[in-house]
């Protein structure tokens, strides 16, 4: 079913869903990427509050595991299967699977919600220096173009923009620079536009925004090696954690690693936190990497 584009910077609204049938979901507008399928945050954010359309108030989201089948098409419908896997005395857990009109199956994935319970905290610090204000960092349009045009080899990373999303990159001449990446990439990010007061809306827009530059710790590491040749990258899996509720429309901070990559796919890992430095979510994405020529 052909749907419309949409006015990205309405998170809100291009994660909505209309019911179509019992546990039954379709998207309502498409968000395309540079290779021209769907941006994969949106079919997280789609998948996810899918999941938690008929789950019980007062459980809120703690996870979601999720596969990329096949590239979705932003100009049709994903039409969204829900099932239910748990519903017990504190979890409720729900099975999500996305199909395209021409059924293509696109995504596959699970969610989890729980009720709160009083328990032990703890969680790693965050990376950010004290002090630091994400106002004050370097947006895209602020780096070097010379540092940006070695990005675009990365499967046109420097090109994508994202008015939904506000994003900064602190030290960019250091972080985004070949002979100085490391493994390890840390910026900020929010939505650009403040969203309702709704648990559940912040958490699927959150998955929307999970997909941003998460796995840069991985491929920027082999900028210095490709010479000209480029890399194709598409994700594969990906895992979300919240470990407290999360409001996507204040600063969150992003310090992600790659512990390891071979045989065409890398896995990177997050650690998010907000300006307070709790720990909100953590995040894991396996993605394709290999050479494109």
């Amino acid at each position: 079913m052909p749907i419309s584009p949409w006015n990205e910077l309405d998170i809100p609204e291009l994660l909505a869903l209309d019911a179509v049938g019992p546990g039954r979901w379709r998207t309502r507008h498409g968000d395309a990427n540079l290779n021209g399928r769907s941006y994969g945050g949106q079919l997280l954010g789609q998948a996810l509050m899918a999941g938690l359309m008929d789950v019980p108030a007062q459980r809120e989201p703690t996870m979601m595991q999720f596969l990329f089948l096949q590239g979705a098409m932003p100009q049709d419908s994903v039409e969204l299967q829900v099932t239910e896997l748990q519903e017990g005395k504190r979890f409720s857990s729900r099975h999500v699977r996305g199909h395209q009109d021409n059924g293509r199956l696109v995504l596959d994935a699970q969610v989890t919600c729980a009720v709160p319970m009083d328990s032990p905290t703890h969680g790693k610090p965050s990376a950010a220096p004290p002090g630091e204000c994400p106002e004050d960092l370097a947006t895209l349009d602020d780096v070097d173009p010379a540092l940006m045009r070695g990005i675009r080899r990365l499967g046109g990373y420097s090109e994508d923009r994202k008015p939904s999303i506000e994003f900064r990159i602190p030290d960019p001449g250091r972080q985004l620079a070949p002979q100085t990446m490391d493994g390890r990439f840390r910026f900020w990010m929010r939505a650009a536009q403040a969203l309702p007061d709704d648990a559940r809306a912040h958490a699927a827009a959150f998955a929307y925004l999970s997909d941003w530059w998460l796995n840069f710790s991985s491929l920027g590491l082999h900028l210095r090696d490709l010479g000209e040749r480029r890399l194709y990258i598409s994700s594969l899996n990906h895992a979300i954690w919240l470990h407290r509720s999360v409001r996507v429309d204040q600063w969150l901070h992003v310090d992600c690693t790659s512990p390891a990559g071979a045989s065409g796919h890398s896995l990177s890992m997050g650690t998010v936190h907000d300006q307070q430095g709790r720990v909100l979510a953590t995040l894991t994405q396996d993605c394709l990497m290999a050479y494109a020529d």
